[in-house]
């Protein structure tokens, strides 16, 4: 773990198990991060959604917002976080993915572990 933190080694987990989850999870990677970090709180207020953290990835441009769910199917994830990334499309250019999605095999659906919280 020790060795993730200084950046020697990436991990990453799986967030699918039997075609469930317990995170939402979108990634930025751009210059406006700290733009995309104040219209997610922002956004996230007006959508009642008090439940999330923000990360920073690897490098300051890379962050991750981690929406705790409880056992969501992987079509109701993929659902909500289409909703959510068209919400955040109306206020800025697309640079996140947002996981698990229903395009990417099992074995895609992975998201590495941040470095600290934002």
């Amino acid at each position: 773990m020790q060795q993730h933190l200084d950046r020697q080694y990436s991990i990453a987990v799986p967030l699918l198990k039997d075609d469930h989850t317990n995170y939402l999870v979108i990634e930025y990677k751009g210059d406006e991060y700290q733009r995309f970090q104040h219209l997610v709180k922002h956004l996230f207020k007006t959508m009642k959604l008090s439940e999330y953290y923000i990360y920073q990835g690897k490098d300051p441009e890379r962050l991750q917002v981690f929406i705790p769910v409880d056992k969501l199917s992987l079509g109701e994830a993929d659902m909500r976080l289409r909703s959510i990334s068209d919400a955040l499309k109306e206020k800025m250019t697309k640079k996140w993915k947002c996981l698990p999605s229903i395009t990417l095999p099992e074995a895609y659906n992975i998201v590495t572990l941040p470095y600290h919280t934002l």
